[in-house]
């Protein structure tokens, strides 16, 4: 009989943590004294009220500015953050001075969010793209505080049961059902975890990037490209004073050589038709 007794209220047990946030008032009036054994309950049940009046936003921005000093905009952006309370939590930028695009993520208090933006609007030459997304989450948090009442209700209804516990058998069922309530506790308080540090502290995400203009600085001025063509047209004549001098190298042996040989054409002519004329 005792066993049959003890499957009951165990089920017992799991349907009140299942019962879900319908009953969120009542839940949180009896959450002190359900969770009174448990530093961790406690500490869920006497800021469940609190928690679920304030509003939970999670806002997320990106903005893109074109500006000139690359490297300086991208260290007054995360100065700005750090003195709004907030933090660099991801940043890209090229190495050398031919960087033309940097990236920062920034994570500032929610409250400081408009604040921020309106004094990294001021380290751009222009803003290229501007985006804010907010979404609430005022709704799930509250359930999810709910939940943890409940959880943190069954786990101390379990743990009275297993001091109950007249068998191996007994101790073994009601430590399964207590190992799955905390795992399903474990799971609730990492989402609400999440909603929090992702709602306390907005995001900004900070595209840096220099303008097209200022990308071609690297070009040569007027007077340097006058001075390289001036260079070259000094390397081409150079080249044709070469060509001539060898040209007239040339000519000075081959006069010679050419009147020679018209010295030369009229006797040896005369000698071949001697020659024809004896043969004939």
């Amino acid at each position: 009989m005792k066993p049959l007794l003890l499957a009951a209220a165990c089920a017992a047990v799991l349907s009140l943590a299942c019962a879900g946030s319908d009953s969120d008032s009542a839940d949180s009036n009896s959450a002190g004294s359900a969770s009174s054994a448990l530093d961790t309950g406690k500490a869920q049940s006497s800021q469940t009220d609190a928690s679920a009046a304030q509003a939970r936003l999670i806002v997320n921005t990106n903005v893109a500015l074109e500006v000139d000093d690359l490297r300086g905009a991208y260290t007054n952006a995360g100065n700005l953050a750090r003195a709004a309370g907030g933090f660099i939590a991801e940043s890209r930028i090229a190495d050398g001075e031919d960087a033309t695009n940097a990236f920062l993520r920034l994570r500032v208090p929610a409250e400081q969010h408009d604040r921020l933006l309106e004094a990294l609007r001021g380290i751009g030459d222009e803003i290229v793209r501007e985006e804010t997304n907010a979404r609430e989450v005022t709704g799930e948090y509250t359930d999810l505080q709910s939940r943890l009442v409940n959880l943190y209700r069954a786990e101390e209804q379990y743990q009275t049961l297993l001091g109950r516990a007249g068998s191996i058998d007994e101790v073994l069922k009601v430590t399964t059902r207590l190992d799955g309530v905390r795992g399903e506790i474990e799971q609730v308080q990492g989402r609400v975890n999440l909603i929090e540090n992702q709602s306390d502290f907005a995001t900004i995400g900070l595209t840096l990037s220099v303008p097209p203009v200022a990308r071609t600085t690297n070009l040569p001025s007027p007077w340097q490209v006058f001075a390289d063509a001036a260079e070259a047209s000094l390397t081409v004549g150079h080249g044709v004073l070469n060509a001539a001098a060898v040209l007239a190298v040339v000519a000075l042996w081959a006069v010679p050589v050419l009147g020679a040989y018209v010295l030369l054409r009229r006797p040896v002519g005369r000698l071949v038709e001697a020659s024809r004329r004896r043969l004939t």
